[in-house]
């Protein structure tokens, strides 16, 4: 019995040794050293595509380091008034940002098939011209969002989300990449657009800070609800000398049905600027109670509360 356990052994080492692992070239194993301009990686797969992708993660991997630092050198940049979090947050997020970029200047430099199903490629990333790709989008972002701070239409609710959207990217995006670019190429002018960027969002910001609501209703609860929910979307709310007016007509009706004190409210929300309407919502609402209809209203403006959230109607009347 030992013997043939031996035997088994030997024919599963000999097998093992006759399929080896594949030979790859003096090429493959060769570290090759990344230049100011070039960025190396190496790859396999079981299709050249498979290989070239992982060869481009590998380069990507390298360009995450490099970006962690320069988003961390960053960190010292100031806005007007002082405020540094913003680079605190791109030196969080940038890094895992990388992954999703596109390095779309590369040359396939080497190729070789290492087996029977397996290739192995060598693959040279031009960082400077990834780099300069990256600066020319942000380039076309700046270009529309000084066309938008020039471009104030008549609508300021309108405005004020078009200034929300441009925002938004400006940190998601535009920021992120200016980052990346700079990993890339540390020559690159990215630190003049991220200043650009942080300007232009807080010529947006005070725009945003300047615009503010009244809310009129007719019944006085339902009122209060409505400011607090604006309040809470962060808009200011003021009286009646805001040219931008929430409007809510309530009817209620009360109901007696076997011992249930029953109040209905039908709700008509508006949203108008200097008397043109540009917003409407419609929804109804109520609420029973065994006790009195003053038990009932309270418990119908709890659920007026509640739909305005489930149903998200300050964002829709506001159009954000």
């Amino acid at each position: 019995m030992k013997r043939k356990l031996c035997l088994g052994v030997g024919i599963v080492l000999f097998l093992t040794a006759c399929m080896g692992s594949p030979s790859y070239p003096d090429w493959y194993k060769k570290l090759n050293q990344d230049t100011s301009r070039y960025a190396y990686g190496t790859g396999e797969g079981y299709d050249k595509e498979e290989a070239v992708i992982r060869a481009l993660n590998v380069i990507a991997s390298k360009i995450s380091v490099s970006v962690e630092s320069t988003s961390t050198s960053n960190i010292n940049i100031t806005t007007e008034d002082g405020e540094e979090s913003y680079h605190r947050n791109v030196n969080q997020n940038v890094v895992n940002y990388v992954e999703k970029v596109e390095l779309s200047n590369y040359k396939v430099q080497k190729v070789e098939e290492i087996d029977d199903n397996k290739y192995a490629v060598l693959v040279r990333v031009d960082k400077e011209l990834n780099a300069n790709l990256l600066l020319s989008k942000i380039d076309e972002h700046i270009k529309e969002y000084n066309q938008l701070l020039s471009g104030k239409g008549s609508n300021p609710v309108e405005t004020f989300k078009r200034y929300g959207r441009a925002k938004a990217r400006i940190e998601n995006e535009d920021m992120k990449n200016c980052s990346i670019a700079k990993g890339l190429y540390p020559s690159s002018r990215s630190s003049e657009r991220s200043n650009i960027l942080i300007e232009i969002k807080n010529k947006m910001k005070q725009y945003q800070d300047t615009v503010s609501f009244s809310v009129q209703c007719n019944l006085k609860g339902y009122e209060n609800i409505l400011v607090d929910e604006i309040s809470s979307k962060g808009f200011a709310t003021q009286g009646a000398g805001s040219s931008i007016q929430i409007v809510g007509k309530i009817q209620e009706k009360e109901l007696a049905v076997m011992g249930n004190n029953i109040l209905k409210a039908k709700i008509e929300l508006s949203v108008q600027y200097n008397g043109m309407l540009l917003g409407k919502e419609l929804l109804s609402v109520g609420a029973k109670s065994r006790t009195s209809y003053k038990q009932a209203k309270e418990f119908t403006l709890r659920n007026f509360k509640r739909r305005l959230k489930k149903r998200h109607i300050i964002e829709k009347l506001l159009g954000i």
